[in-house]
């Protein structure tokens, strides 16, 4: 089986409401169509906000157009043509592309909801629609000033068992602060303390692991940056990155160490990245938490019902491949170039 052609086509989906009267974010992103002369096409997608996948689109077709198919090694294959390659794979031979990475240890995949920094009451509503969806954990762009009163509201609208990652991307400053929020939190069912505070010296999450009840994370790729964080008892939990080879090596390291992961692999984009990654994790025993893949947070995720995402989480279909059927009306809607 060759690889004919390579399709590409960028679109903005705007975020849903509340979310896009706070976040002042546009994230374009571009599905990737792999075409094959045994008519099969696998779907990958690329983040075209940090490069337009377009622009290096001969290159690309030189590595990829008219080889055969099968002498790639698909799992080092990036992110965005690993995808396309396992759905391909998968449709070829009848089976989910998870069934072609290893044991599934879960057939649905859970996500976490998310906001960016809003208003405590605007957190809290979003917070209860999450919950009323189905979500258990709600992660936030939290800040200093507001975490505190914003976890309470939450705790008031959503109830104990509803869970809180925070995420302030070091806003929380110096260790002090850190310790003296986390204190605060303790009543609100904190999942983690993502990255905190800063980490240029690991012994500050060290000692915030001693001085705290708060699970600690730190959101980090690499092999030896992963190592280099449990050997200096910085983390409870870890979030990470990667394609299909690098995540399992990442999360050997954190098995071996009894520390659970989740993943961002993608972020923002639509049912195509999240459904691969949400294949991949299925089949990754300690990846047990919920993942920030987000197609939730936008008005159309170009699925048509295709990823059956309900109650919080992706239910992995047994079709062949990624087993997505795109709403070409809606790519077409969406479409900016």
């Amino acid at each position: 089986m060759k690889i004919t052609d390579i399709e590409y086509r960028t679109v903005s989906i705007p975020f849903i409401p509340a979310i896009e009267e706070h976040s002042g974010m546009v994230y374009p992103t571009t599905i990737v169509w792999v075409h094959t002369d045994e008519g099969i096409t696998g779907l990958g997608e690329s983040n075209a906000v940090h490069s337009d996948i377009t622009e290096q689109a001969e290159q690309i077709a030189e590595r990829y157009v008219g080889k055969n198919f099968w002498e790639f090694d698909i799992a080092d294959e990036g992110f965005t043509f690993q995808s396309a390659f396992y759905d391909i794979a998968g449709q070829a031979l009848g089976v989910p592309a998870h069934k072609l990475m290893g044991r599934q240890y879960r057939d649905s995949v859970e996500l976490a909801y998310w906001s960016p920094p809003m208003p405590s009451e605007a957190t809290a509503a979003e917070a209860e629609r999450a919950a009323n969806l189905g979500f258990r954990v709600h992660k936030l762009k939290a800040r200093k000033a507001t975490i505190v009163e914003t976890a309470r509201l939450i705790k008031e609208a959503c109830g104990p068992d509803f869970q809180i990652r925070v995420d302030p991307n070091t806003e929380f400053g110096d260790l002090e602060t850190g310790i003296r929020l986390a204190e605060e939190l303790v009543p609100y069912n904190i999942e983690v303390y993502e990255d905190p505070i800063q980490f240029e010296d690991l012994s500050w999450y060290a000692e915030l692991r001693k001085r705290t009840d708060v699970p600690v994370a730190r959101h980090i790729g690499g092999l030896q940056e992963i190592l280099r964080n449990i050997q200096a008892d910085a983390v409870d939990a870890i979030n990470t990155q990667g394609n299909l080879s690098g995540l399992r090596k990442s999360a050997a390291i954190a098995e071996a160490a009894e520390i659970p992961i989740w993943v961002q692999c993608f972020a923002f984009g639509c049912c195509v990245a999240s459904t691969f990654a949400a294949h991949v994790v299925s089949t990754i025993p300690n990846c047990s938490m919920p993942i920030d893949e987000l197609p939730h947070i936008r008005v159309d995720d170009l699925s048509g019902g295709s990823m059956n995402l309900k109650h919080g989480a992706i239910h992995l279909s047994e079709e062949p491949g990624l087993g997505l059927q795109l709403d070409m009306d809606a790519v077409e809607r969406y479409r900016i170039r």
